[in-house]
């Protein structure tokens, strides 16, 4: 098992390869993809959750904080698959993951370019899920609601305290072994998982 990550400075050692890397980067990923030993190996599943969040209106996002959002949430994921697929179609009985949003289900005051990079996912995943149908590849969109992770640190509102206001990331990893664990035969396209109570405050 191997996880990419900007850091891990927080992750707990499960004994995963850790592979320290800055997806956004797309200048140097496709070599980084083509030459890391990480990245050729026989892997299962893929399951992409590189993103964050950034909101405002659109008028307020300079040029360059648009390009880094969708290189970041979108473009990045392109590339993985892009090197991924072709040995997943021959090989079969693999998964993609693709990790997207509530906000890729109704766009948002303040989330034009957000919802617009969650959109985009699932439309990859839908699209994806068609090229796919006859290699035995599942693809799979797990659309989150807010989750009790730093991805609200940097944002000027935040989830109500409690389980009942925020998934824990237990949830939402227990919801993709659910899905990975179906039967070859079946393929869960795409699950949307929420907390009970939705209350944001700001900060």
């Amino acid at each position: 098992m191997t996880g990419v990550a900007r850091d891990f400075l927080k992750t707990p050692d499960t004994g995963m390869t850790q592979l320290v890397l800055d997806l956004a980067d797309l200048e140097t990923l496709p070599e980084t993809l083509k030459t890391q030993n990480a990245f050729n190996a026989n892997f299962d599943a893929l399951i992409l959750n590189a993103g964050y969040g950034q909101f405002g209106g659109l008028e307020q996002f300079s040029h360059q904080q648009i390009r880094h959002l969708l290189d970041t949430n979108l473009v990045s994921n392109l590339f993985l698959i892009k090197h991924f697929l072709p040995n997943f179609k021959k090989q079969g009985g693999k998964d993609i993951v693709l990790i997207g949003s509530e906000s890729a289900l109704q766009g948002a005051k303040q989330g034009a370019v957000y919802c617009a990079s969650k959109f985009a996912i699932r439309g990859l995943a839908q699209s994806l899920r068609a090229d796919c149908a006859n290699s035995d590849v599942r693809v799979i969109l797990i659309n989150p609601g807010p989750v009790d992770t730093p991805f609200f640190d940097e944002l000027n509102f935040e989830p109500e305290q409690g389980a009942k206001y925020a998934l824990d990331p237990e949830s939402v990893a227990d919801t993709i072994l659910h899905a990975l664990r179906q039967p070859r035969e079946a393929v869960i396209d795409e699950i949307s998982i929420q907390p009970i109570k939705r209350v944001f405050k700001a900060k």
